[in-house]
């Protein structure tokens, strides 16, 4: 037996117990944001899970055995059974006003990332990641243009997506009080939720706390920017890769295609099937109440991912930068939301 052929195994099972691990840890801040939040409940629950997450991240640099937290899938089993909420008039609520504010955000993000690069306070590189994760791909398009742009893994990913996890978070913290203070209704708030919080988890989280029919608006909006997500991911690898690894043809829709997340076709063939009535009320709001607890359980790992420690080694003045083009940006959906009522 060779030392290669030994050691995979060896590898296999240490990747196991690691998923184990982070899994049961996962589970464990759950339970203990959850009973903080009964503690204290002024503080919502999405909160507190993502806060313990944070916690857990700064202790992990410390602690060289704290795993990973497996978040993906209760956020993946979140986002689909999204789909059971869906109402037949949904996409006609947003209608051309909120295509419009998406594409308004699009153009005001790219606008000001390429302004930070003409002041010298990004590189043109690291512009267009935080430019693919704040217009609403959030962290996936970051990660999926870093695995096929090597000059964009390490610190430029990183900065990225500390940003739009920090976003994420203030977004949390901040959006129920300036909704209040805006007197914006439940399907305004969860369009401000939708449109400008560039994570799918935080922004359903935070749009779930006005109510379901929120919830259901962002998810909405989210569910649109992520099905086109692999047009912006093209995008930036035509500005920034070799022009040989660029595709070609058919190439391009089957890329186009393959950036699409897994969600998104679940999200869909459950929305179908609520429409088509698989579901009744009574199973609706099981379900909703499932979404919810999945929602929950992927903040915490959210919230880990965020890693203020690793803020601290890298430096701040790019994660401000985006902070700052994120904020212009959703102050500005802000007042035209407002603006409309």
């Amino acid at each position: 037996m060779t030392p290669t052929s030994t050691s995979e195994p060896a590898a296999d099972a240490a990747r196991t117990q690691g998923l184990l691990a982070g899994t049961l840890v996962l589970i464990v801040l759950a339970l203990v944001a959850k009973l903080a939040h009964l503690i204290v409940p002024q503080l919502p629950g999405a909160v507190w899970a993502l806060l313990f997450g944070i916690l857990a991240g700064l202790g992990s640099g410390r602690i060289r055995a704290l795993p990973e937290l497996p978040y993906h899938l209760p956020l993946t089993v979140g986002l689909i059974l999204l789909g059971v909420q869906l109402q037949p008039g949904l996409f006609l609520q947003i209608g051309w006003r909120g295509l419009l504010l998406v594409g308004a955000l699009w153009l005001g993000v790219a606008v000001l990332a390429r302004l930070a690069v003409k002041l010298g306070l990004l590189t043109p590189r690291l512009a267009g990641l935080l430019t693919l994760g704040l217009i609403g791909c959030g962290v996936t398009a970051i990660t999926a243009a870093a695995q096929q742009d090597r000059k964009a893994a390490g610190v430029p990913a990183v900065y990225a997506m500390l940003a739009v996890l920090l976003s994420g978070a203030i977004a949390l913290l901040l959006y129920p009080w300036l909704g209040e203070l805006a007197g914006l209704e439940a399907g305004e708030f969860g369009a401000l939720a939708g449109i400008t919080i560039a994570n799918s988890a935080e922004a359903v989280a935070t749009a779930g706390l006005r109510g379901d029919e929120s919830m259901g608006i962002a998810a909405g909006y989210k569910l649109l920017v992520n099905a086109v997500q692999g047009v912006p991911i093209l995008a930036y690898l035509w500005l920034y890769t070799p022009k040989q690894q660029h595709s070609h043809g058919w190439g391009l829709p089957k890329a186009l295609l393959q950036r699409v997340p897994y969600f998104v076709w679940g999200f869909g063939a459950v929305a179908l099937a609520s429409a088509l009535g698989a579901f009744s009320a009574e199973e609706r709001e099981q379900l909703g109440h499932l979404t919810r607890y999945a929602f929950f359980v992927a903040l915490v790992g959210v919230g880990y991912r965020t890693r203020l420690d690793v803020l601290r080694r890298v430096g701040l003045r790019p994660v401000l930068v985006g902070l700052v083009i994120w904020a212009i940006t959703s102050a500005g959906v802000l007042l035209v939301l407002h603006a409309w009522k």
